[in-house]
């Protein structure tokens, strides 16, 4: 294929990922001449793509001419095919690019693929474009109507076979249609969709919506579920989750066969003063008009971001880049990423436990330190309120809690009322430290609705610290430990709920500079990293003090001691 040919030459100005899909294309079409390889590229059924849509006019009306990339899109998505069944290989895909760089003409031209192409099913088709809003829905949904209404213009057969309304277009001889809809779960709940497209997917907030439409397409064996999307700014979000196992797929370290990849982007932050380098993130600069008018508006816009100190929103958005949207976040995912570790064995080690409580809706947090051999080990574990509902738990706090309980990070509460127990987080705390043989070196907690559990640890002869909450207390431990991370003597393993908190988490400054850290908005949840700085502290401080009794021991035992 020409464009993979021309990127994997150096022709076409690509980066690390669409290098990595084009050489995936090309390590499957050697695979497709084994029987043991269950798919084959279908010459034929890419091309009638190809030539369908570019019977398509453009937005203005002239004859529409298909840019490389976007002929290399749609002969993926409808010239691999399987084996067995001729149905299309893939079943998913991921596309992201930079903004304005014609993702709506994308889903809109695969939209009417689907609507007048495919003959699996042969009736009944259904094409669901949806977004966050039903504006954003409608983008694509109305661009193929547009299209299509041309065409309609200078061909009678189909202006027969079409009916076009705002909020549908229906293909009469097969009883199939296109609609636009909200990302709304009741209203998506009852369609069965052949394909849908998910715009702006980096906006949501959670990965119900895509559950919902992948559970609708499960008797569709020739089905597709599109995500076709800039990033955005929250690393919490299901976008992002995605993107790093898409990462993984073309790497070779994860495998999904049926999954469709193509991620436009900037390699590095520092590309984004190189405009020769911009053609990564935005494939329409390979048309020489369409450069004219966007590299200056790029670069106008890199020249403002600059001034101002805002290129986070502008690596987002114009160069495709995942970045924490907020200049004061208090470590990046990257940056925590780096000091993730497979689970170690604590048994019979020093411990300090935090703790962080709540009544209802927010988390109630257990988080732990383990001193080890140069450097600590953190995990936590956190116990939901369900007090307003955990569905809207879910969706507000934007983390799939069900799913996280599934993993063990969380336990959710059982009591009709939606209260956390506090007997259960007393139970959890004294298991795990009965289970691991663990000494004990302090429960670390923020006094504040502790009233309760602190006679019961008392009874037990827990070593009990309080942590007073505000600068005076926390700040100096707020730097360490990010140093610390940095520097490589913080480790954890893969809690993505303990990951979510610190992503969340940002620094707030009193008059003094001093800072701790705070969360970025009310909705979100910085619990269980609140629970580990509580525990920190009291260990900064305990290893420090035991390090300068050792070293005093030391001088006073040595000859250069004397009265």
């Amino acid at each position: 294929m020409k464009y993979v040919d021309d990127v994997l030459a150096g022709n076409i100005v690509a980066g690390r990922k669409i290098k990595q899909a084009c050489r995936r294309f090309n390590k499957d079409i050697k695979a497709s001449k084994k029987d043991s390889f269950p798919y084959y590229f279908d010459e034929g059924h890419a091309r009638r793509a190809i030539e369908f849509v570019e019977l398509m006019p453009a937005k203005d009306g002239s004859k529409l001419i298909l840019e490389p990339f976007q002929k290399w899109i749609l002969s993926e998505l409808f010239g691999w095919r399987d084996k067995q069944t001729g149905n299309r290989r893939y079943t998913q895909a991921y596309i992201s690019m930079a903004r304005k760089n014609g993702k709506s003409f994308l889903m809109a031209a695969i939209g009417a693929l689907y609507l007048l192409m495919e003959n699996k099913p042969a009736r009944s088709r259904e094409i669901v474009f949806t977004a966050n809003t039903a504006k954003q829905a409608h983008m694509a949904y109305d661009m193929m109507a547009s299209g299509l209404r041309q065409v309609c213009n200078v061909s009678p057969s189909l202006r027969q076979r079409l009916k076009i309304n705002r909020d549908e277009i229906r293909d009469l001889g097969t009883d199939s249609k296109a609609v636009p809809l909200a990302s709304d779960l009741h209203g998506l709940d009852g369609y069965q969709s052949d394909l849908a497209v998910i715009d702006e997917y980096a906006l949501a907030r959670s990965d119900q919506i895509y559950n919902v439409l992948k559970s609708g397409q499960i008797n569709s064996d020739n089905s597709l579920l599109a995500v076709i999307s800039t990033t955005g700014p929250s690393l919490n979000g299901p976008m992002f989750k995605e993107y790093k196992f898409i990462s993984k797929v073309l790497t070779g370290r994860e495998k999904a066969d049926r999954y469709f990849i193509a991620v436009w982007e900037q390699d590095v932050k520092d590309e984004a003063f190189k405009p020769e380098t911009w053609e990564k993130s935005n494939p329409l600069l390979a048309n020489e008009d369409r450069a004219k008018t966007m590299i200056p508006s790029l670069q106008a816009d890199v020249d403002l971001a600059s001034k101002r100190n805002m290129l986070r929103p502008l690596l987002i958005k114009n160069f495709n880049m995942w970045q924490s949207a907020r200049a004061d976040s208090y470590i990046s995912l990257d940056d925590w990423d780096k000091a993730k570790t497979a689970p170690i064995e604590t048994a019979g080690a020093d411990v300090y436990i935090g703790l962080d409580l709540s009544k209802s809706s927010d988390l109630t947090s257990v988080s732990w330190l383990v001193p080890m051999a140069g450097y600590s080990y953190a995990d936590s574990h956190s116990f939901v309120g369900t007090k307003y509902g955990l569905e809207e738990k879910i969706k507000n706090d934007g983390f799939d809690y069900i799913a996280g309980e599934q993993r063990g990070e969380c336990s959710i509460t059982k009591l009709e009322s939606g209260m956390i127990d506090y007997d259960d987080v007393l139970a959890y705390v004294l298991a795990m430290i009965d289970r691991n043989q663990w000494n004990v070196r302090a429960i670390c907690y923020d006094p504040w609705s502790f009233g309760y559990l602190l006679p019961e640890f008392e009874k037990r002869d827990m070593p009990m610290v309080e942590v007073r909450q505000g600068q005076r207390t926390l700040s100096i431990p707020t730097v360490r430990f990010r140093d610390d991370l940095f520097n490589g003597k913080l480790k954890h393993p893969d809690n993505q709920l303990l990951a979510y908190a610190v992503n969340n988490a940002i620094l707030k400054y009193d008059a003094n500079n001093n800072p701790i850290i705070d969360k970025a908005k009310n909705a979100t949840k910085i619990d269980p990293v609140a629970a580990l700085m509580n525990a920190y502290t009291v260990a900064m401080d305990n290893l420090t003090n035991e390090k300068a009794g050792k070293a005093d021991n030391a001088f006073y035992a040595s000859d250069n001691f004397s009265f």
